[in-house]
């Protein structure tokens, strides 16, 4: 049996009574110090199905935080959204602006417009939005970046019975099928090969996503249609009746250092499959599972995919790809990494998931550095940009004034996230947090004149 329980990211301390229930089993603490306290990265390097969807893993060193810690019977979560769990024990941990325990409908729309999932074909999503159910969407995300390193190949050993005799003989499989010799040979090669473990356990992937009515779309769409033909044809070997035996094949990674990519997509294939009812593979002791988000970057990234609209102008550095960093000294050995900026428009923008303050609150450590991106860029407007629950479309502004001529200006933009009894699906959700968008994207396009108006 798993304990399931369940609460919010975003620094929210709460009584383990209240997330498992009263009289909790004594396991429950147990299993959850296992996880509590530890870094992301080391839980990351145990062996379970731990994926922890972040492109840029550098970025505020994500990986040296904590998922959870427990202190005083009490369970404190920081800026990670998703599941977690070890073998009887299972942690829902939803973004603040979740409406229940089942429905985190503007965790789900960040991840569809991260990932890029066609937002027509959710005509089957129901209201509980589990996020195990979006593993599937993910799997296309990183079967594509996968597919970027070439189609996974490895040596493996075949087995023959002909004539033309190479590798190592098998003596035993020799007797058995040639008791009576007609010139063939049994015998193993070591040998270069795309049908393995790895192309297997995407192959038996895909077919079970095609086989299930919610998901089947996604092989369908014109960027996987030629892939997944191309791992059908790599893997004649497949059966469905293997499942298991693949399953158990690729539970350890031996993938190549080279085929780094990979990785990932091994552990969301797995998931994947492990999270059939159909297939009863029990989790083991002393392992964690789960998938997790760094909400924060999923924040940055989602409104990225607005900014990007706005105007081309805008840069958005990456820590993991080198790019768009500006350099802090003339030697180039500090760099630095603004969310979004524009030198031909005088803007950067600074995505924060913190809860929103007033203007006059926003701490020092972020208004410095701020200031600092500011002031290297020779920029004079930054803004922050948080998400609200409440419905406050209008940006304040901060003054500030670094020399007597020129007026820098700092603004607060508050991002309505929808909300409340009246939505009852993702689709409504959708039909909100669309109206939010338009009124943000005309906000900024008429930003040069708000500013004239506020002087």
């Amino acid at each position: 049996m798993v304990f399931y329980g369940s609460t919010t990211d975003n620094n929210q301390s709460v009584k383990l009574e209240e997330i498992f229930g009263e009289n909790y089993p004594q396991d429950i603490l147990n299993e959850l110090y296992k996880i509590s306290g530890k870094k992301i990265g080391d839980l990351k390097n145990k062996d379970g199905f731990l994926v922890f969807c972040n492109e840029d893993k550098l970025k505020d060193d994500v990986e040296t935080s904590s998922v959870f810690t427990i202190s005083d019977n009490k369970l404190t979560t920081y800026n990670i959204a998703g599941f977690i769990g070890t073998e009887n024990t299972l942690l829902s941990i939803r973004s603040r602006f979740a409406k229940d325990n089942e429905t985190d409908y503007f965790l789900h729309y960040m991840l569809l417009k991260v990932f890029n999932i066609n937002l027509s074909n959710l005509e089957h999503t129901t209201a509980k939005n589990n996020v195990f159910h979006f593993l599937p969407y993910l799997f296309k995300y990183y079967f594509l970046k996968a597919l970027n390193q070439g189609f996974y190949k490895k040596y493996v050993w075949n087995k023959y019975n002909d004539s033309r005799v190479k590798g190592t003989i098998d003596i035993a499989r020799h007797i058995k099928h040639n008791f009576i010799f007609t010139g063939n040979i049994a015998y193993n090669v070591r040998e270069h090969s795309y049908d393995n473990n790895i192309n297997q356990l995407i192959r038996h992937t895909i077919e079970y996503i095609d086989n299930h009515e919610m998901f089947c779309w996604i092989l369908q769409n014109e960027d996987m249609v030629d892939f997944v033909q191309d791992i059908r044809s790599i893997t004649p070997s497949y059966s469905i009746k293997d499942r298991q035996q693949v399953i158990n094949n690729n539970l350890k990674s031996d993938i190549h250092p080279y085929y780094y990519e990979y990785e990932p997509l091994r552990q969301i294939c797995l998931q994947i499959l492990m999270e059939d009812d159909k297939l009863k593979y029990g989790r083991e002791e002393n392992k964690i599972y789960g998938i997790l988000f760094d909400i924060s970057w999923l924040w940055e990234e989602y409104l990225y995919t607005l900014i990007k609209e706005l105007d081309i102008n805008f840069k958005h550095p990456r820590n993991k790809e080198k790019s768009g960093r500006i350099s802090m000294l003339e030697k180039d050995s500090w760099h630095a990494y603004p969310d979004f900026y524009s030198k031909e428009l005088g803007i950067v923008m600074d995505a924060k998931y913190k809860h929103a303050p007033e203007i006059n609150k926003i701490s020092s450590e972020d208004r410095m550095q701020i200031i600092s991106y500011m002031h290297i860029l020779g920029l004079d407007k930054g803004i922050f940009l948080y998400p609200s629950s409440i419905n406050d479309i209008k940006c304040k502004k901060l003054i500030f004034y670094y020399t007597k001529e020129t007026e820098e200006c700092i603004f607060q933009y508050k991002f309505n996230i929808p909300h409340g009894d009246d939505i009852n699906n993702m689709q409504q959700f959708i039909i909100q947090i669309s109206k939010s968008e338009k009124i943000f994207k005309n906000y900024w396009q008429n930003f040069t004149k708000i500013i004239e108006d506020n002087k």
